[in-house]
């Protein structure tokens, strides 16, 4: 970590499913620091090339008509920075800060993206005649704020990542992987030819190649699913688990299928996703169906066996003896999905 006069935040939890409490904590910890008159920042760890600084500037209330919101708020002025090859992160902020004191604060990469896509969504509330002051190393800084957080469930998190950019630095999104289309890089747009912005998505294959290759050469599937078979009938149903609150169940209400007659939405584009395939308990033989749902619960479907026969087992044959199983699927039609079957997920995700 970064030494000398620099002091260090407390290292935090690596669990993605503590992920938002996490981050939750960052911004409670930068608050807290910056009453003690910190106000330089290094969201990183030791094992990436690139880390987030941040400016705290000042405390500003919107009733002064420089923020669109009542709340007290802190400006910050924050940069995505890549160290050079072969040089230490820590070694890196001392070449750019010297000799002042800058809180290296301990966050994982999912936490970084996730303060990215934050600090983006807030930066559009900002009103554009508010101008910080700026020290000259600070022009390519962009202008956000931030303010306390409470505790979001999985769906909740699901949604603030369901756009998030550049898989690294969280700016808009000009091109995806060619070899598995599962996530976005930044690009550089020159005339009508985009160039993809090698240093992203190069200093992301590390963490990506494994998806990347465990996707690359998997056979896809098209099948079609429907709001049928639905025991429910005309009553209303939710899905929870375990991260989820029952206070919330009122919101996570799903009309049935005579009230969902249309096309679930595509939030995904034509971006690979993970979903959820989930075996029916109640129907059997050519009458089985599966439950199937992403993250973010943008859609909850049914996919029976008598539309996909074949397809069909083919999930039987992936699933084995279990009753659910993950697999990345592709929107290609208002109620078809591409799936490939033989390419699992590393691990699990948090769901």
């Amino acid at each position: 970590m970064v030494s000398g006069r620099n002091r260090v935040a407390p290292p935090t939890s690596t669990s993605e499913e503590d992920t938002f409490m996490e981050v939750r904590q960052v911004l409670m910890g930068l608050a807290s620091h910056w009453e003690q008159k910190h106000d330089s920042f290094a969201l990183m760890d030791e094992a990436s090339n690139w880390c987030v600084i941040l400016e705290v500037q000042r405390l500003e209330s919107g009733s002064s008509g420089d923020l669109k919101t009542d709340v007290p708020v802190l400006s910050v002025l924050y940069k995505v920075i890549h160290s050079p090859s072969g040089v230490q992160m820590s070694d890196h902020l001392r070449q750019i800060f010297g000799l002042h004191p800058v809180v290296a604060v301990s966050t994982t990469q999912l936490e970084r993206k996730y303060l990215l896509k934050l600090f983006a969504m807030n930066a559009k509330r900002l009103s554009t005649v508010y101008k910080p002051r700026r020290r000259k190393d600070e022009a390519e800084h962009r202008l956000t704020f931030i303010i306390p957080l409470g505790p979001l469930n999985m769906r909740d998190l699901g949604k603030l990542n369901s756009t998030s950019g550049c898989e690294l630095c969280g700016k808009k999104m000009k091109s995806r992987c060619t070899q598995c289309l599962s996530v976005s890089y930044c690009g550089k747009v020159n005339g009508s030819v985009q160039i993809t912005l090698v240093e992203c998505q190069r200093d992301d294959w590390p963490n990506h190649k494994k998806l990347c290759r465990s996707l690359k050469g998997g056979i896809w599937h098209t099948i079609t699913f429907s709001h049928e078979n639905n025991s429910m009938g005309k009553m209303y149903r939710a899905l929870i688990n375990r991260f989820d609150s029952v206070h919330d169940i009122r919101g996570q209400m799903i009309k049935s299928p005579e009230d969902a007659n249309a096309p679930p939405p595509n939030i995904h584009d034509d971006k690979a996703f993970l979903v959820k395939f989930q075996m029916s308990l109640s129907q059997y033989g050519m009458d089985s169906s599966m439950l199937l749902y992403d993250r973010q619960k943008s859609f909850q479907v049914n996919w029976l066996k008598s539309h996909d026969t074949d397809v069909f087992k083919e999930g039987e044959k992936a699933m084995g003896d279990r009753l659910k199983i993950y697999r990345w699927v592709r929107r290609v039609g208002d109620y078809q999905l591409a799936v490939c079957f033989d390419k699992a997920p590393e691990t699990d995700p948090v769901w």
